[in-house]
């Protein structure tokens, strides 16, 4: 931070420098005019001090085109050197309120005044033209210091856009002069403690997934081998192991889910088929009604694997919670489609609706054995929807139950 402070002071220091001095210096190589423009006048009015009376006034200012009119000195405040000046007969040059030069002579005890001259003015817009050119300037000078620094915002930004997305990004290059490298070998050292904690995490959990099968096989192989009749329990006891043989798949499969990204295939997809091939599927061992309300043969680029398993994860919890109907409606409209499942069921409070998309979420606390699930399928449609650059959210249905959205961008 010291340094940063430092550098942008010198660089604001110099800059203003060079422009206070190299914009005078122009305005004084442009300013030319008045000064010659004034030794003129100031010869003009040496002349006439030596040969102005009232005898010649008129033709004196007829010859010259000037104005020369008798006043009375003590009409005029003067200052001490110019009460001098005129006591010794030298003329006295000024300029009024509207850039006009007078020549004051004094000959033979009268006082004239004659002009105005050409008139003196500054040229205001050339003088405001170097001021904004050297403003222009100090904004050269303060891009070509924050050149680097943008460049090195704009490798972080992307840096983290990529971490954002669940992938990990390059390490930044970074040049040891720049103002922010304490900044970016902390973010590279940050991405890379979090990618390798992230890797042990997938492999903690595909190593005890896997593991886990094993003592649950010899489980399930050693209650086949009792008999019901002696041991009452049997049966709830193979339920608890199918519900861990159960959990166990959900998380290898969220697993996989990790390394699916770079496999994701588009393409043009019937999405009217895909759907009534999947409710045909689900339906057959459910009594509750599937109904489909989507636009003949539409197509749509996209995973078709990927976009059938967030429908299907969709259908599934709707069903675990309605009552009687669930409704699944697919609609395209302004460039992008739009994937609802609507149940009639009790719905999700808003509270929990931010929430419900997250790994492992569970708003039913007791865990309910008869509705079942991890809390897994709708965190993999969440990575789904992030793969296809959509999203997914749930609101409030008009069945009277919850409305899950999976929105996807036309790719």
């Amino acid at each position: 931070m010291i340094r940063l402070f430092i550098s942008l002071y010198f660089v604001i220091v110099i800059s203003l420098t060079a422009i206070n001095w190299g914009s005078e210096y122009v305005w004084q190589q442009l300013d030319q005019s008045p000064s010659s423009q004034a030794a003129s006048i100031e010869r003009v009015a040496l002349t006439l001090a030596l040969t102005i009376d009232d005898d010649n006034r008129v033709q004196l200012a007829n010859n010259l085109d000037l104005g020369i009119e008798q006043i009375h000195r003590d009409d005029i405040a003067w200052l001490d050197w110019q009460q001098q000046a005129l006591s010794e007969n030298k003329p006295v040059l000024t300029v009024d309120n509207n850039q006009q030069i007078y020549v004051y002579i004094e000959r033979n005890k009268q006082t004239y005044r004659v002009g105005p001259f050409i008139e003196h003015h500054s040229n205001g817009l050339i003088k405001q033209g170097i001021l904004l050119l050297s403003y222009l300037f100090l904004a050269g000078f303060m891009a070509l210091w924050l050149r680097p620094l943008w460049r090195d915002l704009q490798q972080l930004q992307g840096a983290s856009k990529t971490f954002t997305k669940g992938a990990t990004p390059p390490a930044i290059s970074i040049n040891n002069g720049s103002s922010i490298a304490p900044v970016l070998r902390t973010f590279n050292a940050m991405t890379r403690r979090i990618s390798q904690l992230i890797e042990e995490q997938k492999q903690l959990t595909n190593a005890v997934s896997h593991e886990i099968r094993t003592p649950l096989a010899r489980l399930k192989f050693s209650f086949a081998m009792l008999d019901k009749q002696t041991v009452t329990q049997l049966p709830n006891m193979r339920q608890d192991v199918d519900e861990l043989e159960q959990l166990v798949d959900e998380m290898l499969n969220y697993g996989r889910m990790d390394s699916h990204r770079e496999n994701v295939s588009m393409m043009d997809v019937n999405l009217e088929q895909l759907s009534q091939n999947l409710i045909e599927k689900l339906s057959r061992h459910q009594s509750i009604e599937i109904s489909l309300n989507i636009a003949p043969d539409l197509v749509w680029r996209c995973d078709g694997h990927l976009i059938e398993r967030a429908v299907q994860n969709y259908i599934t919890n709707a069903l675990r919670y309605t009552k009687t109907l669930v409704q699944l409606s697919i609609i395209a409209k302004q460039q992008h489609l739009y994937i609802y499942v609507e149940d009639d069921g009790d719905g999700i409070k808003e509270s929990d609706q931010q929430q419900v998309f997250n790994a492992f979420t569970r708003l039913d606390k007791s865990r309910n054995k008869d509705n079942g699930g991890f809390g897994l399928g709708l965190a993999i449609v969440k990575r789904i929807a992030q793969w296809h650059q959509g999203s997914c959210h749930v609101e409030h249905s008009a069945l009277g139950g919850a409305k899950f959205i999976l929105k996807l961008p036309q790719l």
